[in-house]
């Protein structure tokens, strides 16, 4: 027996130093009931200690490392303790066991890591760096209505009735400033690959982009048809050639046209002596020398030509001529069959489809002419976009052949048409644009990009898109405080021409920096029910 136990008395002793050793050395390894709090003497020390040793510590249980503090008192890990734990809501909602503020001797009983700022309160739980579970109450508030998910200067509602939204307690449901998210270290950030870069102002112009085809300016554009039945006797044009108004396209043969003229020539005559008729028996009717019946057949014989005569009259000026040329054809008897096509505006012959001696009809189109000046652009603008489109604003162009290079040429023009509609099936509504055209380049038809410019050119601030973060339905950023901490911040966007970057209307400043790469890192730790809430190991 005496054997037995001077064996295994030096083991146990030197299983003892060992432990004793880790535990000082390695407390990481220990499991969390066995590790040594700072500043706290460990169970096996404290008996036979001196009550001087022993008289701030007291036997609280498992310690937070994380946090810090007694883990019986960590919201933080635990955040189902704030139903059952008396909290103290002048200093941000912390454990009231923990509020140092309120009961300075707290800090030497349970050991708590104070904060490095000397704010007084446990580093973890001190609102005044933004930590804790009610930290977010003393934050600066960040003018984010987020009742409404607008800026409090641009919501209706918050302006309209500035206390229409205040808790009971005072405190205003609408400003809800989110946590500041902290790291352990401060090159915790580093390691892990957070990146910054400053808010850029520049100038900077909103468009709209859509497709859009090319057409002739329909006020002009004609299409020429011969308007009666015959055979081309003469053609004077051809493709490409500039026409003037007035000027003669070609000519037809057609008996129609001979046939008017010569009811126009029968009809006038007719009408002449159905004049000469009626004076005589109205003269006649004056000394009762005929009846009064007779006047009346007079007058009706000389409305009869009058009606004859101006029916040939206006057929020929539906062909075309006019009063020149239909005094001509009643002072010489003019009776041919050629009817000249004349050019109804200036511009470039675009269109031709005649033969000599083919035979036309009216609905025959024989040329088309137009003004290539100016071309009409339709665009089919997106649903989402139209709003924003009004007539008179700048248009430019791109076709598809000429590439999206800067130095690729552009048209530009004008808004001169919305429509009132969106397509069925494609979701776009119609636009119309005007595009000047001086040298020509331009043609029908052609298929392209269109970039409305719906906004004036204005400065504006930009950050790249990799910089946004969505949370709760808006758009927001995270701003570095230094010492390892992060702030967000609720921004409103526009979008850019520039690839990859977006336009900060409201929420930031110049000069500014914000997380970029990995700062979904950051949004995981203030989302509702995320582990740690608000700090990051």
């Amino acid at each position: 027996m005496k054997r037995t136990l001077l064996i295994t008395a030096p083991v146990l002793a030197a299983v003892i130093l060992l432990g004793v050793g880790v535990a000082i050395a390695r407390p990481d390894w220990l499991p969390p009931w066995a590790r040594i709090a700072p500043g706290r003497l460990p169970v096996w020390a404290r008996f036979g200690a001196s009550a001087s040793a022993t008289a701030g510590a007291v036997d609280y249980g498992l310690y937070c490392r994380e946090h810090g503090a007694p883990e019986k008192f960590c919201t933080l890990c635990h955040p189902e303790l704030e139903e059952t734990l008396l909290l103290c809501p002048e200093h941000g909602n912390i454990p009231e066991d923990l509020c140092t503020l309120c009961h300075p001797e707290v800090e030497q009983q349970y050991d708590l890591v104070m904060c490095p700022e000397g704010h007084g309160l446990p580093e973890h739980f001190c609102v005044e760096c933004g930590n804790g579970p009610g930290a977010s109450a003393a934050l600066p508030d960040d003018g984010w209505c987020a009742t409404h998910k607008t800026p409090e200067v641009l919501c209706i509602e918050c302006l309209r009735d500035p206390k229409a939204h205040d808790a009971e307690a005072g405190a205003r449901v609408c400003s809800q400033p989110l946590p500041v998210v902290r790291f352990a270290t401060a090159d915790l950030a580093r390691k892990i690959g957070l990146e910054t870069v400053p808010v850029t102002a520049e100038r900077h112009v909103h468009h709209a982009e859509a497709n859009a085809e090319t057409d002739y300016n329909g006020n002009r554009h004609a299409e020429i048809y011969p308007r009666v039945t015959g055979y081309l006797r003469e053609i004077r044009v051809d493709l490409g050639d500039v026409v003037s108004v007035g000027d003669v396209l070609a000519v037809v043969d057609s008996a129609e046209v001979s046939g008017v003229k010569s009811r126009l020539i029968s009809a006038r005559a007719a009408l002449e002596l159905a004049r000469v008729e009626y004076e005589r028996t109205q003269a006649l009717a004056q000394r009762n020398a005929v009846a009064s019946k007779q006047v009346l057949e007079a007058l009706t014989v000389l409305n009869q030509a009058e009606a004859n005569a101006l029916e040939a009259t206006q057929t020929l000026r539906n062909l075309g001529f006019d009063e020149e040329d239909l005094r001509r054809i009643e002072t010489e008897k003019d009776t041919s069959s050629l009817l000249e096509i004349v050019s109804p505006l200036g511009g470039s012959v675009i269109f031709r489809h005649a033969v000599l001696g083919e035979a036309v009809q009216p609905t025959t189109k024989l040329f088309g002419v137009a003004d290539k000046a100016t071309m009409w652009l339709w665009i089919d603008v997106y649903e989402q976009d139209i709003d924003r489109v009004e007539v008179g604003q700048r248009v430019s162009f791109h076709a598809a052949g000429a590439g999206r290079s800067a130095d690729a040429p552009s048209s530009n023009g004008t808004v001169t048409w919305v429509g009132s509609e969106v397509d069925k099936t494609t979701r776009t509504t119609r636009v119309r644009a005007e595009l000047e055209n001086p040298s020509g380049r331009l043609r029908a038809n052609l298929f392209g990009q269109a970039r409305i410019q719906v906004a004036p050119e204005h400065d504006a601030l930009v950050i790249p898109r990799d910089a946004l973060q969505r949370h709760e339905g808006t758009d927001l950023v995270f701003l570095p405080l230094g010492g390892g901490r992060f702030r967000p911040q609720r921004v409103v966007i526009e979008p850019t021409d520039r690839p990859g970057f977006v336009e900060v209307a409201w929420g930031l400043e110049p000069g500014q920096e914000v997380v970029t790469d990995a700062g979904f890192l950051l949004k995981t730790e203030i989302m509702k029910g995320a582990i740690g809430a608000g700090c990051c190991e």
